[in-house]
């Protein structure tokens, strides 16, 4: 008779890649925005349930914020234009590497650049005060505008984030870590093309675009007109997106994971690590509810490790979602 597994002995320990490897110890990662920079949540959550914190976008020069309004409610999440305001690579340093130095888990930072020039030395800039900073990884943004786009995303063109891809490869030996979201144009080509650059996982946890006119549909509810969506209205066409990039590279699966049962969709659609956003300001202790919850189903399954739960609801299965 098979010997049973007990949860507690489930291992949340995980290796993302290989060339570039990011070993975490949960396969939970906190996503970029919510919470900041890190140090501002210390007392919201408990950083030794996650495996990642990955930081508020962060830009070579400072970047400003749009006008109100910035945020509006929609039928099942969010409607909200942000712009990765922040107050440039050198402020950012300077207010929160302490909070990272100190940091129970891994740390990534967001890297937000409108064209290759200014990402190369943006992540200059980081590797030269390395002796201040400890990052473990970088999570390339490829939902920020592009330049060479006339502004609009990067991952709306697979030349353009393929492009985009190179150059951070070309300008640090970290882990890199692409985030994009379901409205990235071929995202299988692009999955396969990181991969080939030596990326080391993709995290499908960006915001798809929306639109809402205002109440007096006299222009839009937000100020800046077209907002990214964000909650769980989003959570199929995420789960959509892990699923048609799996098997290229390794995924962190994100986009309305708003429950453990949530998280435990995106294990079985090819995910390695699940993303957590904005639900952890109504729930600041779902990411210990995730990784119990996890354990408890590979449990259940006889398995040994959290990450044996990646991709089994596509066991057998053929058929990959089209683009």
């Amino acid at each position: 008779m098979e010997a049973r597994v007990g949860a507690a002995s489930v291992r949340t320990d995980l290796v993302l890649g290989s060339t570039h490897p990011l070993r975490l110890e949960r396969p939970i990662v906190i996503a970029s925005g919510p919470l900041g920079f890190g140090a501002e949540v210390s007392e919201l959550i408990d950083l030794r349930d996650i495996g990642l914190f990955v930081t508020r976008g962060v830009s070579l020069a400072p970047r400003s914020g749009p006008s109100l309004p910035r945020v509006v409610e929609v039928p099942g999440g969010l409607l909200h234009a942000i712009s990765r305001e922040n107050p440039g690579v050198d402020e950012v340093i300077d207010r929160h590497a302490s909070a990272w130095r100190a940091a129970p888990c891994a740390v990534a930072v967001s890297l937000v650049a409108t064209d290759e020039k200014s990402l190369a030395a943006l992540i200059a800039r980081f590797e030269s005060r390395a002796d201040q900073v400890r990052i473990d990884a970088y999570e390339l943004d490829l939902t920020s505008p592009s330049d060479a786009l006339d502004g609009a995303r990067w991952e709306s063109a697979l030349d353009e984030g393929v492009r985009l891809i190179d150059a951070a490869r070309e300008s640090t030996e970290l882990p890199l870590i692409v985030k994009v979201s379901p409205d990235a144009a071929s995202l299988r080509a692009l999955a396969e093309a990181a991969a080939d650059a030596g990326v080391t996982a993709l995290s499908v946890s960006g915001s798809p675009i929306g639109y809402l006119p205002s109440r007096s549909r006299t222009r839009g509810a937000l100020a800046e007109g077209v907002g990214e969506l964000s909650g769980p209205l989003i959570r199929p066409r995420a789960l959509a997106a892990v699923v048609s990039v799996h098997g290229a590279l390794p995924i962190i699966g994100g986009g309305g994971i708003g429950s453990p049962a949530d998280a435990l969709d995106a294990f079985a659609a090819g995910a390695a690590a699940v993303s957590l956003g904005s639900a952890l300001w109504a729930d600041p202790g779902l990411p210990r509810a995730v990784l119990e919850s996890a354990r408890r189903a590979a449990a259940a399954r006889g398995l040994s490790s959290i990450s044996d739960l990646a991709g089994l609801a596509l066991s057998g299965a053929n058929e990959r979602v089209s683009e």
